[in-house]
């Protein structure tokens, strides 16, 4: 059974995909832990998957989908998927609750043929290639009438949620526009009244405070945010409005990478090999005229607690200005 349920108490939907419990795990607590002998993601085990969806070589050139060598990213459907596909879309009443027919779908980006296990192991031409494919992936997604936001993520590693060990990103395109998404383009819209978007507020004041501050690129500001929930997260926010993402051009998408495996890498030598997410934050793709996108990386370096669940107000034991000396020295 997989279907869409909403809670009027708090003002959320969840998802419930009871196929995901047979994903394999890779990881296992220590008793348990095992390593698969065929690793479904590497070069030369592709019948170990769904047939592709795109695969990309090294320059971000499109390959025939039969190809089973040479290619540098690969998309392929979640075998364990969250939504899956349907056409007609229903919304019936349970009680006080909404449940709905689960329409959208689940990919999975493979960055590399090798076997690596954290995006800072990837080359800058693999990253690329990643985010390349996942760009045509998405523009797909928006040609869907039923499919109301796309969400590109990477979970490295077990604690970040990681339940095979070759690095990936996932692609979940969902039916529904959650309610802090709504919220969050109900205040880009109220600040674009004042004459500046929120967000490039945001950079004029880092740069300006530069204590926050963890790297710069052209058109990037890499900052761990003023009110970081969780210890040494960052934001690798464009300078100015962007163009969506599915548009960027290369040189936008190899800056992401870069600044993105300069972070893991120092990340991976502050702190014993920390689980991760990588995370691209957009709009719904009816709001895309007032999007202003950002990529976020949050090291799992402390777990969510009651206080946290109870009252979705965080705390965080390490200060994003202690976060930033420590990343920059």
């Amino acid at each position: 059974m997989s279907d869409l349920r909403y809670d009027p108490v708090f003002d959320f939907w969840t998802a419930i995909a009871e196929i995901r419990r047979d994903r394999p795990l890779e990881f296992l607590p220590n008793a348990q832990s095992f390593e698969q002998l065929i690793c479904p993601f590497c070069s030369g085990n592709e019948d170990e998957t769904p047939p592709a969806t795109l695969l990309l070589d090294q320059q971000g050139h499109s390959l025939d989908l039969q190809t089973t060598a040479g290619w540098s990213s690969r998309v392929i459907p979640n075998k364990y998927p969250t939504y899956v596909a349907n056409n007609h879309p229903a919304l019936e009443e349970v009680g006080p609750f909404l449940r709905s027919s689960m329409v959208g779908d689940q990919e999975l980006v493979i960055p590399s043929p090798r076997h690596v296990i954290s995006l800072a192991e990837l080359t800058a031409e693999e990253f690329l290639a990643g985010l390349i494919a996942a760009q045509h992936r998405i523009a797909s997604k928006r040609e869907t009438s039923a499919i109301q936001h796309s969400m590109l993520f990477g979970n490295c590693r077990y604690e970040a949620g990681a339940s095979v060990a070759h690095v990936h990103f996932q692609l979940i395109s969902s039916p529904i526009i959650p309610s802090s998404l709504q919220a969050r383009a109900r205040r880009y819209q109220e600040s674009l009244r004042s004459g500046a978007h929120l967000l490039e507020r945001v950079v004029a004041f880092e740069l300006e405070q530069q204590v926050r501050v963890v790297g710069e690129t052209d058109d990037f500001v890499m900052v761990c945010p003023f009110a970081s929930r969780l210890s040494f997260q960052v934001w690798i926010i464009p300078r100015h409005r962007p163009r969506p993402f599915w548009e960027a051009s290369r040189a936008i998408l190899g800056q992401i990478g870069e600044l993105s495996q300069r972070y893991i890498q120092r990340i991976e030598e502050l702190l014993p090999k920390p689980a991760y997410n990588w995370m691209l934050h957009q709009l719904p793709f009816q709001s895309t005229a007032d999007d202003y996108w950002f990529v976020e990386v949050v090291p799992r370096v402390a777990k969510t607690a009651g206080y946290e669940m109870g009252t979705d107000i965080w705390i965080n034991p390490v200060a994003p200005e202690t976060a930033s000396r420590r990343l920059k020295s």
